[in-house]
């Protein structure tokens, strides 16, 4: 018991070995080894915690104006912890959020990440609601509630813009799969790309600007030449591929054409303006504080009757936020009258494009 303890609290005295079992055992117990959590389940928590995966990304500053707006008149405090700090991702650093958060009493949680199986299942035996937003609840919580955009179907848009300029060599710059939105904006481009003859080329890079920066610069060097287009996954490494083009003189639309995932308030104000993806990351936020806060609110009633705190998911809390290509002129359109484009798949709901 004395070596448990220790463990538990982080104190010397234990091996590596033996506390990363210790610690094991107690999460798959559910175990939260702080005194306050003993009276988690009947404390009052009005604090929602929003986990990111690198504040770097512009991303998070929309989303996280929805949030709050959405939350102000509940009079919640919401707080911030990023898992990956400079775009580099950080189990370990989840893991102790994690534990932090069900210290702390904390009443909810907005996740940008697909956080890791044992610990959705960690905060499900603590009665506390997850809303996914950006990304993919893990296959052993699918009925979670999300708020996501079709990332597959904004692909395929972006794709039939790519094709109308008659490009036929793609680079996708892209960041891990740790980040869920990766798979489906990938695989939208190559049926894309392969519905419009075109030839796409994959670049995988760890998710921050200079990573973008170094991984595209090696793939030119090895390459010898430029794409016809660009595609940046999303706002940092579009940073980095915009860094890079500068570097080299390389001119934009001229030498090569660069579209990106993400609007942002300034990509009107570069030069040249850039066409971006507008997955309107403030609705999505707006979104996922309303679903937890309903979840939330739904939670206090069996309670006040003695009954179970456990959240409720309903099929509605799993909600899609339809995305629009903001056209501007470093995809190669200039004042000419952009027509809408439509992905082949009937099934997929058009995207709006618009050109400024």
């Amino acid at each position: 018991m004395f070596a448990v303890s220790r463990a538990l609290n982080g104190a010397g005295g234990v091996s590596e070995e033996s506390r990363e079992h210790i610690l094991r055992a107690a999460r798959e117990l559910g175990y939260i080894p702080n005194r306050a959590a003993q009276e988690l389940r009947r404390a009052s928590r009005d604090t929602v915690a929003v986990i990111t995966a690198s504040t770097a990304n512009s991303y998070y500053l929309e989303m996280m104006a929805g949030i709050q707006q959405a939350l102000r008149p509940s009079d919640w405090t919401v707080v911030v912890g990023d898992v990956a700090v400079d775009g580099s991702y950080d189990p370990r650093l989840e893991d102790r959020m994690i534990q932090r958060l069900i210290e702390s009493r904390i009443a909810g949680v907005i996740s940008t990440l697909t956080l890791k199986p044992e610990n959705t299942r960690l905060l499900s035996i603590w009665d506390i609601p997850v809303v996914f937003v950006d990304s993919s609840p893990p296959p052993s919580a699918r009925d979670f509630p999300s708020v996501t955009t079709d990332n597959y179907g904004a692909s395929l848009v972006v794709g039939a813009h790519l094709a109308e300029h008659r490009f036929q060599d793609w680079l996708l710059l892209i960041y891990p799969p740790t980040w869920s939105t990766r798979f489906d904006r990938e695989r939208g481009l190559r049926d894309s790309a392969r519905t419009h003859g075109a030839e796409l080329v994959v670049l995988e890079s760890e998710n921050d600007a200079e990573a973008g920066y170094r991984t595209l610069r090696d793939h030119l060097d090895r390459l010898g030449r430029l794409p016809d287009v660009l595609i940046a996954g999303n706002n940092p490494l579009l940073l980095g591929a915009m860094k890079l083009a500068k570097d080299r003189g390389a001119v934009i639309p001229d030498s090569m054409a660069l579209v990106g995932y993400d609007e942002f308030p300034w990509s009107a104000l570069v030069d040249p303006p850039l066409t971006l993806l507008n997955e309107r990351s403030a609705e999505i936020g707006r979104r996922a504080a309303e679903t937890l806060a309903e979840i939330i609110e739904g939670q206090a009633r069996p309670e006040r009757r003695g009954g179970s705190k456990a959240p409720v998911y309903l099929p509605r809390h799993q909600q899609q936020v339809p995305a629009g290509l903001v056209v501007r002129r470093s995809c190669g359109c200039g004042s000419v009258t952009v027509s809408q484009a439509r992905p082949d798949d009937d099934a997929t709901p058009p995207v709006e494009m618009t050109l400024r």
